[in-house]
C-alpha cells in the first residue's frame, strides 16, 4: 500500500504543532497557551495554563478578569490558573 505523498515538518514546525495541541487543553477562557520544553530535539514536557488540580475550571465558575473587563496584561491577581507562558 503507498502512503499519499506529504511533507515532513522541519524539527521547529513539528514541535510548535506540539505546543498548538498542547494548547487545546486550556481551561482558560481568555487566552489558550501551549508549552513544550525541548532540549537537542528531544521533547522534555509539555503543558498548558489552567486552573491547579483541584480547584474549579474557569469553564465552569467565569473568569473574573473578563466579568470585570480587565485588560490583557493587567490584575493577574484575580486570575485563578496557572499559565504555561
Amino acid at each position: 500500500m503507498k502512503i499519499a505523498s506529504r511533507v515532513r515538518p522541519d524539527w521547529d514546525s513539528y514541535f510548535m504543532d506540539m505546543a498548538k495541541l498542547a494548547a487545546r487543553r486550556s481551561s482558560c477562557l481568555r487566552r489558550a497557551v501551549g508549552a513544550v520544553l525541548v532540549k537537542d530535539r528531544r521533547l522534555l514536557a509539555t503543558g498548558y495554563n489552567g486552573v491547579p488540580s483541584g480547584v474549579t475550571h474557569c469553564e465552569v465558575t467565569g473568569c473574573l478578569r473578563e466579568e470585570q473587563d480587565v485588560p490583557s496584561g493587567e490584575r493577574h491577581e484575580l486570575c485563578r490558573g496557572l499559565h504555561a507562558e
